[in-house]
């Protein structure tokens, strides 16, 4: 075995690959972890959402986003590596923390080949390092799309990009992504929705819990709902708006309404969007891994990544909000990135119980 290659990669440093360097270096494994925040600027969902208290996170209570990213980081910082002595075996335990994103993953004769990017991509002469692992966790993630409402087309990264909208992101009063994190803070009054599709419906559906004060903006595109969905809103007197949103109306940094195309102004206590997601898997390019629509990870009990076929793919586990059909929560984040880490330390052992 290559003396340089470590047990288990992490991919992401949010909730689910902090939980999953954790849990495998308590498991006495020698854990990397890949954090593309300082590198890429891509925080997670948890970051950039919220700006007022999680009230439902285990472990780190009455926490913001970026505390929470804080404490996450000093989290794993307090389990350095080590060398220890198990059954006269001198081996590697601990977490190795590093800055960078994940650009390619390759088979390897130990196991995984991953090429880092330690600079921001795009960023010439291009600076790459190669760290193999016997195992992978993918814990990376994705990026929420944003709607078209002041963007700056000029400005390439994310957060120059949509500045004027990250400017309310996370704010309770301002852009939500979650409505089961968030819905709680609208009770009985009136939120606006913005999206297409029966997808964005579902938010509809959510927002139930809270009040009955909907309103779906599509920005100026068909809705793209379907006729059942279509006589559920009118039975539920929930207002579809097609009309294109021209600009933001805030006051601080609270988000309260839009200026609509025609010139109109229309005022709400809540806004929520879901235009979709981008994920952060363009390492697994060439890679047979089953993904659902939306492209997120299929995943097995252990959640062990599955092929096109549904067959585990050998050494590759994945946690969190990659995969596919998990609830967006911190707290499912928390499980997943445990169980796959577990799982991943498990295959790693000399001998099993027998058959």
């Amino acid at each position: 075995m290559d003396a340089d290659a470590y047990d288990v990669a992490v991919i992401g440093a949010g909730p689910a690959g902090a939980q999953a360097a954790i849990s495998a270096s308590h498991q006495m494994r020698h854990v990397l972890v890949l954090d593309a925040g300082e590198v890429s600027n891509r925080k997670g969902r948890a970051y950039w959402s919220k700006s007022v208290e999680f009230e439902d996170v285990p472990v780190f209570a009455g926490i913001t986003g970026p505390k929470l990213l804080k404490a996450l980081r000093e989290w794993m910082r307090s389990r350095p590596v080590k060398d220890i002595e198990i059954a006269g075996e001198v081996r590697k335990a601990g977490i190795d923390p590093m800055a960078g994103v994940v650009v390619g993953l390759r088979r390897h004769a130990h196991g995984f080949e991953l090429e880092v990017s330690r600079q921001p991509l795009g960023v010439a002469p291009a600076e790459t390092a190669t760290f193999t692992a016997r195992r992978v966790v993918i814990a990376s993630g994705f990026e929420d799309r944003w709607p078209q409402i002041e963007a700056d087309e000029s400005a390439t990264r994310a957060y120059q990009r949509f500045r004027a909208v990250f400017r309310y992101a996370g704010n309770k009063r301002g852009w939500h992504v979650c409505i089961r994190c968030d819905g709680h803070l609208h009770v009985n009054e009136s939120i606006a929705i913005l999206g297409v599709g029966d997808y964005v419906y579902d938010v509809a559906v959510g927002a139930q819990d809270f009040t009955d004060k909907i309103t779906i903006y599509t920005n100026g595109r068909p809705h793209g709902m379907s006729e059942p969905v279509l006589t559920q809103i009118s039975e539920r007197g929930i207002h579809i708006d097609t009309r294109e949103i021209r600009r933001h109306i805030g006051t601080g940094t609270d988000l309260i309404g839009f200026e609509l195309a025609d010139g109109e102004k229309v005022h709400h206590h809540g806004f929520f969007v879901d235009e979709g997601l981008d994920p952060n898997t363009q390492f697994l390019a060439g890679w047979d891994v089953q993904t659902d629509a939306e492209g997120l990870l299929c995943v097995n009990d252990d959640n062990q990544v599955l092929d096109s076929a549904g067959e585990p793919v050998p050494g590759i586990y994945a946690a969190g909000d990659i995969v596919a059909g998990a609830r967006k929560l911190i707290a499912s984040a928390f499980a997943s990135g445990q169980n796959a880490a577990l799982a991943a330390t498990d295959s790693l052992r000399k001998w099993h119980r027998p058959e």
